[in-house]
């Protein structure tokens, strides 16, 4: 009776799910850049490391969301797969070299990038009400200010005690134990099994013919320009707070702290995505969340007053509430039932894949272009780059995307 019982309610596991997820997300990137930094990588070398999610992103999400839609429950799919990146963090941890630091990262990557379609493909199957999709997908946010708050203090204890020394690697170590337990966790998820009929075509290579539909589209065009802008805040925005000289000079722990703010926003937002919509529309709510990136990166770019600078982070909330998550609801609404699991994939591929890899290009080039000679970094030109870029992408999505005729007012104009 009482797994019949959880089964009827599938909502708070679904949460933990998100909380979990993100945790081990947080761990292992929220730091990355300022330990690669500190190992002596070059803005490209770092740039080139946290591209291997975008290299994995381009082939690992579709053929999960195949193997899920055809042959394998999604759950069992997620756990394995986060039980198989463990290890390689805690290698990952112990290297000081970029060649074989990045081959473990790719490794890992593989592994990993599937696990971000696969648990939305199971929180859309059991979520039963779309609108409820928000107040569940919170909780991945609260599990990202979680582990950004408690490295954070971990960061913080080793300042006091042993001010020379460098933690910042530490999160990989994190992450690898939460990754343990994040893939326990999956395989006690609801039951996901494939709703593709086996006799028939690829789910995969069907998702792609849902880009004849003019808002499909639209919305995987503009997805891939504004993801390609994320390696320029993702890669360089921590190494920018800690900066002395040209940027606010805070210490690791603190910047930690400031960039979790974003997250800390989405804590009211995500809930009232459903609300937000109904008033907004899609088209709307989409475009204000690439508008709220481009204004982030703006205030960067103009490099004062510093408590403006902080504040800003919190838009970096919006625009993953507005853009990253309605995005799902978008793929959710504009594909059917049996490709649900491969849209999402292409999604995937978009926003962590494609974009994110000519992103990761473009941001080191340019990070390693703006040296100074007195060192340090043209921060104002570095992050001025993308604040323009996404502004065109909003304006192109507002222009271009009508929004399915379902959506309470996703085409207003």
């Amino acid at each position: 009776m009482e797994s019949t019982e959880m089964e009827k309610s599938p909502h708070k596991r679904l949460g933990a799910m998100f909380l979990l997820q993100n945790a081990v997300w947080g761990a292992q990137v929220v730091l990355l850049s300022g330990h690669l930094a500190e190992l002596g990588f070059s803005g490209l070398q770092i740039s080139y490391v946290l591209a291997t999610a975008s290299l994995a992103a381009l082939c690992s999400p579709l053929l999960a969301g195949w193997l899920a839609d055809r042959f394998w429950p999604a759950q069992i799919f997620a756990g394995w797969s986060y039980l198989a990146c463990a290890p390689l963090l805690w290698l990952a941890w112990l290297q000081t070299e970029f060649a074989p630091l990045w081959g473990i990262f790719l490794a890992f990557s593989l592994l990993h990038a599937p696990t971000m379609g696969l648990t939305n493909a199971i929180a859309f199957r059991h979520i039963g009400d779309m609108g409820r999709y928000g107040r569940i997908r919170v909780w991945g946010s609260i599990g990202w200010v979680g582990i950004s708050w408690l490295l954070s203090g971990y960061l913080r204890l080793w300042e006091r005690a042993a001010p020379g020394q460098s933690h910042l690697g530490d999160g990989l170590l994190i992450a690898g134990g939460l990754a343990v337990l994040m893939g326990l966790y999956c395989f006690s998820l609801p039951h996901t099994p494939p709703e593709r009929e086996k006799g028939k075509a690829l789910a995969f290579v069907e998702a792609f013919g849902l880009l004849r539909q003019r808002d499909f589209a639209v919305l995987m065009g503009v997805a891939f320009a504004v993801s390609a802008m994320s390696p320029f805040s993702y890669n360089f925005s921590f190494i920018f707070f800690v900066d002395p000289v040209h940027g606010p000079g805070f210490a690791a722990s603190s910047a930690s702290w400031i960039l979790s703010l974003g997250q800390l926003a989405e804590l009211p937002l995500i809930p009232a995505l459903g609300w937000l919509i109904a008033k907004m529309g899609l088209r709307w709510t989409v475009c204000s969340g690439i508008v709220a990136a481009a204004v982030r990166s703006l205030v960067l770019a103009w490099g004062e007053p510093v408590w403006l600078l902080v504040a800003s982070q919190a838009l970096n909330g919006y625009y993953i509430a507005c853009f990253l998550v309605a995005g799902t609801m978008v793929v959710e609404r504009l594909s059917p039932a049996d490709l649900r699991a491969s849209a999402q994939g292409l999604l995937v591929l978009c926003i962590r894949g494609l974009g994110p890899l000519l992103g990761h290009g473009l941001a080191g080039w340019v990070y390693d272009g703006n040296a100074l000679a007195g060192g340090g970094r043209d921060w104002q030109t570095i992050f001025l780059v993308p604040g323009c870029v996404l502004l065109a992408g909003a304006l192109c999505f507002w222009a271009l995307f009508r929004g399915p005729p379902a959506d309470g007012g996703a085409g207003r104009r």
